[in-house]
């Protein structure tokens, strides 16, 4: 299984937005049995829901969120997982100066596989703000998610073949 997370401050906002996003991707292509992904914050309150701007935004696009609830990050979050996407440069700095040993698999989202040079390697953070920051929170991600998309889905299926061959032998 292949293991995505997400990691931004409160997994309120962009991180729930995100989790969706890439569910959808993963649930259309069928990939559930080879692809996993969850969320985390850094300075998350476990249980708490997402923000209801949050909420509205996603069910624009077809998406439920309000089963999710916060969970702060901790280390057997960061061990398992494949690949840590965080919302932020501070998240990503914050994460290396506890967990330095897995630098190899953390990355601003919008670092990971960039072609360009981003302007901020940051998902702008719309807590507390109207909805049109969420949409436009919203957008960013999703665009971003499709951009890596080729890329998760191919190490996916590159674990799963590494998995099904060591079983064999």
């Amino acid at each position: 299984m292949y293991r995505i997370l997400f990691v931004c401050t409160g997994n309120i906002c962009r991180t729930p937005i995100a989790e969706a996003i890439l569910r959808r991707f993963i649930h259309k292509e069928k990939l559930e049995s080879i692809m996993d992904v969850e969320s985390a914050g850094t300075w998350a309150i476990d249980g708490n829901p997402v923000s209801e701007n949050t909420r509205l935004v996603c069910q624009e696009h077809g998406l439920d969120v309000s089963h999710h609830r916060a969970r702060h990050i901790d280390h057997f979050m960061v061990k398992e997982a494949d690949l840590i996407l965080c919302m932020a440069e501070q998240h990503k700095l914050d994460l290396l100066t506890i967990y330095p040993h897995f630098r190899n698999k953390i990355f601003t989202l919008k670092e990971f596989m960039a072609t360009e040079n981003h302007r901020s390697l940051s998902v702008d953070d719309p807590y507390g703000r109207n909805i049109m920051a969420y949409r436009k929170t919203f957008q960013e991600i999703e665009r971003e998610i499709q951009r890596i998309w080729p890329e998760l889905k191919a190490r996916a299926l590159q674990k799963a073949q590494y998995v099904a061959t060591s079983s064999n032998q």
